[in-house]
């Protein structure tokens, strides 16, 4: 486990102190270790992280056995990278996280509705929306389409 996963791990346990039988939203490692490795504010690192999870998590709503404590834990996470992303005293990446968050949710909208061969490509967008939105801001120059794959590969 990374730095920045750790620090993601212990904000969140202590966040969820008194709530029983939580479960932590998982990170992503390939964007975990992207993360730790680089040189921006370690807010913005868990803010990117702790979105990243807890979109994950709540996407789960509507399958067996999620149930309102699941939700309840997905959006303290939500909340967490409110928190973060604030901390972080940028409001141009707060804003520009939060248009990723509704482009996430525009994109999966309209994948329900998608037969056709651009699902795998809507897919991988969706899945890294929010570690290619860092990096662009950040201006970062990393190979996306392999990040974009290699998330897409993980999940899939």
């Amino acid at each position: 486990m990374n730095e920045i996963e750790k620090i993601y791990k212990s904000d969140i346990t202590d966040l969820l102190k008194g709530v029983h039988n939580s479960k932590i939203p998982d990170v992503n490692p390939i964007i975990a270790t992207i993360l730790n490795d680089l040189n921006i504010s370690h807010y913005a690192k868990l803010a990117t992280i702790s979105i990243d999870a807890s979109m994950r998590f709540l996407n789960r709503i509507g399958e067996p056995n999620v149930s309102n404590q699941d939700i309840l834990i997905g959006d303290l996470v939500s909340a967490y990278f409110y928190k973060c992303a604030t901390l972080n005293r940028d409001l141009q990446f707060l804003d520009i996280m939060t248009k990723a968050i509704s482009k996430q949710n525009e994109l999966k909208e309209t994948l329900k509705s998608d037969s056709s061969e651009q699902y795998v490509e809507s897919q991988k967008e969706i899945e890294s929306i929010f570690i290619i939105t860092l990096l662009d801001y950040y201006e970062i120059n990393l190979d996306k389409d392999n990040i974009k794959n290699e998330i897409y590969a993980y999940y899939n």
